[in-house]
């Protein structure tokens, strides 16, 4: 008769153990190996020599600095957006291949859409008066 009111306690337990599991990452993908996260920054950073080639397709000395400076840093347990910031801040944003989008850059793409867009609706409101005319 004292299991009914075990039941309770038991469910309680077992509904905080899988809690614990699943909170501790135990089912999350393993974290890419470290070569594997060297290449993938490589490839997204632009090299100084060359407007058109990651620091992965370069050999000049500059690419290669690079190169080591991503390793290390990658080496030394910081995160991928942390490597991608500091060399943001010491090269500016043309270091990375495609830029983050925010701030001015936005603004430059985002003005001759609106131009477009605001062209088009004037244009049908032209036409449309006309035909109602």
């Amino acid at each position: 008769m004292s299991s009914p009111r075990l039941l309770g306690p038991v469910a309680m337990a077992c509904v905080l153990a899988v809690a614990l599991v699943v909170g501790s990452g135990a089912f999350d993908a393993p974290a890419p190996a470290l070569s594997t996260r060297i290449s993938s920054l490589e490839r997204i950073v632009r090299a100084p020599s060359a407007t058109d080639l990651s620091v992965a397709q370069n050999n000049a000395p500059s690419s290669i600095a690079i190169r080591d400076e991503i390793a290390r840093q990658v080496r030394g347990g910081r995160t991928d957006a942390q490597i991608l910031d500091a060399l943001e801040a010491r090269y500016g944003t043309s270091i990375l291949l495609v830029p983050p989008a925010g701030g001015l850059d936005t603004l430059l793409w985002a003005l001759p859409l609106a131009l477009a867009l605001a062209a088009v609706a004037g244009g049908a409101a032209v036409v449309v008066r006309r035909r109602r005319s």
